[in-house]
């Protein structure tokens, strides 16, 4: 491959070639994949600028007037949420299309302690619920 230089030198213009080594398809491939690596970098720097920006979607910050403090799904579109508003507690029932009030909660706001006092486990579950059904059939 040639490359033409073109010199004016004191009003004369002058005109040379010079060779310029061929340096392959295997040169041009890595530049290309270079190119798109950068070009991919890019796009994935704008994009975690964007989320951190006030641009992307607003996440919960301390001090906000609203927080969801807890998400539990049961089913793939269907949840319960636990939520502060202001200094309550609420629980929330959500589905894709409306939102519940359930009930609120009252809550120390830090510690969550006091719902784990509330579990009852399994076996205290079947006690009760075969002495219930003794009494109801007076066994």
């Amino acid at each position: 491959m040639n490359k033409l230089l073109v010199v004016l030198t004191s009003g004369n213009l002058v005109a040379e070639t010079e060779k310029i080594p061929d340096t392959g398809t295997g040169s041009l491939i890595i530049r290309l994949f270079l190119s798109l690596v950068l070009i991919i970098g890019l796009i994935y720097l704008s994009l975690f600028l964007l989320k951190k920006s006030s641009l992307g979607l607003k996440k919960n910050r301390a001090g906000d007037l609203i927080q969801v403090l807890e998400k539990c799904y049961i089913s793939p579109k269907k949840g319960i949420f636990i939520v502060k508003v202001g200094s309550k507690f609420l629980a929330l029932g959500v589905t894709e299309t409306q939102i519940n009030f359930l009930s609120e909660i009252n809550l120390n706001p830090d510690s969550k302690t006091d719902l784990k006092d509330k579990v009852v486990s399994e076996k205290e579950i079947r006690t009760t619920f075969l002495q219930k059904i003794k009494d109801k059939l007076n066994l």
